[in-house]
């Protein structure tokens, strides 16, 4: 997705303690009885070969990234071939594909893409109540990967400058955020996931809006013009609010939002929902003109994220068994091209 979003499981199980577990010693060992290790007694959690919380472009198009259980996963777009960064995670990615974030505890820590290489460690989400895994929550560069923003458990929130790591802006927000997005131009960063949408000023943390009536489901992305922000509205339907005032224009409805993005036209809107394997690609009247809703069927599993070629020509979705898959956003179709899927731990 054109966000970097909050990576919740950092391997193959979904963790309730957001980004808990970063570091290689907290990763959970796959079960081959489908779960993995370390987790509640007598507990089944699911286990993803790739993980659904997050899938990004790189800016020549040529790759797609997500985590696997195993690692880093990167796919060639032309070929469909994986090539594995083993034992390594990510929460973001930076926009030009340089570098990755990972959290230690409570710091962010930048990482070269694909060496490993440390670059920058971000500070100021220690949490003395979180003595397991990570308080980090959510992590996200803006466009220009001049900026990075992290939320903890606490809900305070910090804004840095990546050129020297040091911070411009933190806050205390109402609610732990599981996701928080730039806007376009980056004076701007919306928080989701745990309650209403809120979007605050990156310079000072000042509150610029509280979405009410938006549901608390952990997807957000804004429109490439910055005009309108697309997230959950009551009972979790997706729904665009126009700025400068987040007032709704349109949603779409009877779908309950899992994961969004937007094209880079800003005409289209990809869309998951829980419980189907449909990706949707939403035309919102009011900001396309002609509107309209398509279901794109293909996937095995229940797809999570998504994300726009920068070209905007291709569309790609992520579920957990049946790995990436590539849509033609023109037509609709399956682009016909298969996406190794990596090897489970029982293979």
């Amino acid at each position: 997705m054109a966000r970097a979003r909050s990576a919740a499981a950092l391997a193959a199980a979904v963790l309730v303690t957001g980004l808990g577990g970063c570091g290689e010693a907290d990763r959970p060992e796959p079960d081959p009885g489908g779960g993995t290790g370390g987790g509640t007694a007598g507990a089944s959690v699911p286990f993803e070969l790739v993980l659904t919380d997050d899938v990004a472009v790189s800016p020549d198009g040529r790759r797609v990234l997500a985590d696997c259980w195993e690692g880093i996963c990167t796919w060639d777009v032309a070929t469909g071939t994986l090539t594995l960064v083993p034992d390594r995670n990510q929460v973001a990615v930076a926009p030009d594909w340089s570098t990755v974030a990972t959290v230690d505890g409570g710091d962010v820590v930048l990482e070269g893409l694909p060496d490993g290489a440390p670059v920058r460690t971000f500070r100021g989400l220690d949490d003395a109540e979180v003595t397991d895994g990570s308080p980090v929550t959510a992590v996200a560069f803006s466009p220009d990967g001049q900026l990075l923003a992290a939320a903890g458990l606490d809900g305070r929130v910090v804004v840095w400058s990546v050129d020297d790591g040091a911070e411009q802006a933190a806050f205390t927000a109402a609610y732990a955020p599981q996701t928080l997005v730039f806007s376009p131009d980056g004076s701007r960063l919306a928080l989701a996931g745990g309650g209403p949408v809120e979007v605050r000023d990156t310079a000072d943390g000042q509150a610029v809006a509280t979405v009410q009536g938006s549901g608390e489901a952990g997807a957000l992305a804004w429109f490439p013009d910055g005009r309108a922000l697309l997230g959950p509205g009551a009972g979790d339907v997706p729904t665009v609010w126009e700025a400068p005032a987040f007032e709704p224009v349109e949603e779409l409805p009877g779908v309950r939002l899992h994961e969004l993005a937007v094209s880079p036209d800003g005409r289209t809107v990809a869309v998951t929902a829980f419980d189907t394997t449909a990706v949707r690609l939403w035309r919102p009247r009011a900001l396309a003109g002609a509107g309209g809703v398509r279901s794109l069927v293909g996937h095995v599993a229940d797809p999570g994220a998504v994300a726009f070629a920068p070209d905007g020509t291709r569309l790609y979705s992520v579920a957990a068994d049946d790995g990436v898959r590539a849509w033609d956003v023109a037509s609709g179709r399956p682009v016909a091209r298969t996406f190794e899927v990596p090897e489970g731990p029982d293979r």
